[in-house]
């Protein structure tokens, strides 16, 4: 994720050096990000103490306390006319990182899709995951169906309206609609995640027999053939059906063998302290790139004209900055028991 959109040229007021851009031709592959962000939440829910409301809101809460404290306290007072003049609708939609794709409507800070997504995913995951438990392969096979055909009808819509002689505006130019549809088109990814961890599928790969060093080379080759070659190919054409729902849990899978397989202790270290800071590191950097606030944050990882540099300089700097952070909404979190 952060190399997608750190790595992407209109994300910046100012003219970067790409002479040396290392994933030149493949840089878009790194949004199969989506795909994987998507599975994993199917795949962490099906090992949920409870699947239940009582559980999503709960961790629902637990994703809005990052986004808001950065919402509230870094980008809001930066932008606070834009916020006034978008009105209560656009505030609202804000809040929960609802926008269009138009690039017309007021954007507070961007890349915030994940917030409205997972809200949704914790409200319908309790009904979905009954269903599947009760024949796990036919009924995620039939769920995925039925939410593929809804996010169907809801982009056809506006076309469908005009039979009638009633316009409205197509789904990819609207707010809350687009939000629906995308919801509706990712949950299949999600119902396969869930799916995957129920199944204990890749518990079942055993890999014990196999060298370590064909291990490694088969997984590497796996992981650089998905993002430099077969995503940039299948993007060429005009697929109606999103490939990522077959690369993620490949991906997956191959990144769980190397761990499996080898050590890598200060890899992990590195990789688990990310992990809890994921989500401050997630809307942290929307700061650098969001243009309502951009004019001052993005100044500070531009010191360099390299690319390169800057993308590194930013990762640091988000990682740092989430850090203190999440320690400061800790230690209130301890103060305050609603906030825990």
């Amino acid at each position: 994720m952060m190399l997608l959109h750190c790595y992407n040229k209109s994300n910046y007021d100012v003219a970067l050096d790409y002479s040396y851009f290392p994933f030149y031709g493949f840089n878009y592959s790194f949004k199969i990000c989506v795909a994987i962000f998507t599975f994993m939440v199917g795949y962490g829910y099906a090992f949920s103490s409870s699947k239940d409301l009582t559980y999503g809101l709960q961790h629902i809460k637990r994703l809005l306390i990052p986004y808001w404290s950065i919402l509230f306290f870094l980008a809001m007072p930066l932008c606070i006319d834009l916020v006034i003049e978008s009105g209560p609708k656009l505030f609202f939609y804000n809040l929960f990182g609802i926008t269009d794709t138009t690039g017309r409507s007021p954007v507070y800070l961007r890349f915030s899709w994940f917030i409205y997504f997972y809200i949704y995913a914790m409200i319908v995951m309790p009904w979905v995951s009954r269903f599947i438990d009760k024949h796990p392969p036919r009924n995620s096979i039939i769920a995925m169906g039925l939410f593929l055909g809804l996010g169907f009808i809801v982009h056809s819509i506006p076309h469908m309206l005009s039979w009638v002689n009633i316009e409205v505006s197509p789904v990819g130019r609207t707010n809350l609609p687009l939000a629906i549809f995308y919801c509706l088109i990712m949950t299949p990814t999600v119902i396969l995640g869930y799916l995957f961890a129920h199944q204990g599928y890749y518990e079942r790969i055993n890999m014990t027999r196999v060298p370590r060093w064909l291990t490694f080379a088969a997984c590497s080759l796996i992981i650089v053939l998905i993002i430099t070659t077969l995503r940039p190919y299948t993007l060429r054409f005009n697929n109606p059906f999103n490939l990522d729902f077959f690369y993620a849990p490949v991906m997956i899978g191959a990144v769980a063998i190397l761990f499996n397989a080898f050590r890598w202790q200060l890899l992990r270290t590195v990789l688990s302290k990310i992990g809890e800071l994921s989500m401050y590191m997630w809307f942290f950097h929307g700061l650098f790139y969001t243009v309502a606030v951009r004019w001052f944050y993005q100044p500070a990882i531009t010191i360099f004209h390299d690319v390169n540099a800057v993308v590194v300089w930013t990762i640091f700097i988000t990682f740092v900055a989430s850090w203190l952070i999440k320690c400061m909404v800790d230690a209130l979190s301890r103060r305050i028991p609603f906030l825990r």
